[in-house]
């Protein structure tokens, strides 16, 4: 079985998210992809809405697509949980899966100085979400670094062209805090539930 893994805050999850997922998912040929939202992050934020309630909203936006999935592995432990950590708990729930980890074309550089990179890099293949003329670095340094990170720490990297959709978690929390409409910028069923619970109003 092959499964991505899609983590976040998802603070609050939108439509960027699981067009992604989905995009990912088709051209990978997944067999489910697993939504997994950070609980106590190894980087602190300042999360105005708690765990269980970020958890609610994924399982509320992926609850009417039949491939994705949620998993609170995350959201329940106590202790500060690293994606190694998160793998390693993966590997034993799902001990025949090949696993797809899902990261944006930013994130490959910060990737080596992740925890235990080299354990991690051993129990996932990577998959990188490129959007055609809208990078934060040049194709060629992406490649440059994936050469590094494959050679230096055997890690197994897949670049995806993926259609270019700019939401921001941070840009609708504002718009939500303004009063500013976020319709089809979320699932209609999370906007409905993030109004009832009058989130990131203050």
């Amino acid at each position: 079985m092959k499964m991505g893994i899609m983590g976040g805050s998802f603070n609050p999850i939108h439509m960027g998210h699981l067009m992604m997922s989905e995009y990912m998912r088709s051209h990978l040929g997944l067999s489910k992809v697993l939504f997994i939202p950070t609980g106590n992050a190894p980087h602190k934020r300042d999360y105005s809405v708690s765990a269980k309630e970020r958890l609610k909203m994924v399982e509320i936006a992926v609850a009417d697509n039949p491939y994705f999935e949620v998993s609170d592995v995350e959201v329940t432990r106590k202790n500060t949980m690293y994606s190694v950590d998160t793998l390693n708990i993966l590997k034993e729930t799902y001990p025949d899966a090949e696993f797809y980890f899902f990261l944006g074309s930013d994130i490959l550089q910060d990737l080596k100085s992740w925890k235990k990179f080299r354990e991690l890099a051993q129990m996932t293949r990577f998959a990188v979400a490129v959007r055609p003329g809208f990078q934060s670095i040049s194709m060629a340094n992406i490649r440059k670094e994936i050469q590094f990170l494959t050679h230096h720490y055997g890690a197994d990297i897949v670049l995806i062209d993926t259609p270019r959709l700019e939401i921001s978690s941070t840009n609708l929390r504002n718009r939500i805090r303004q009063g500013k409409s976020v319709k089809y910028f979320l699932p209609d069923d999370v906007r409905t539930y993030v109004w009832k619970k009058r989130f990131y109003r203050q």
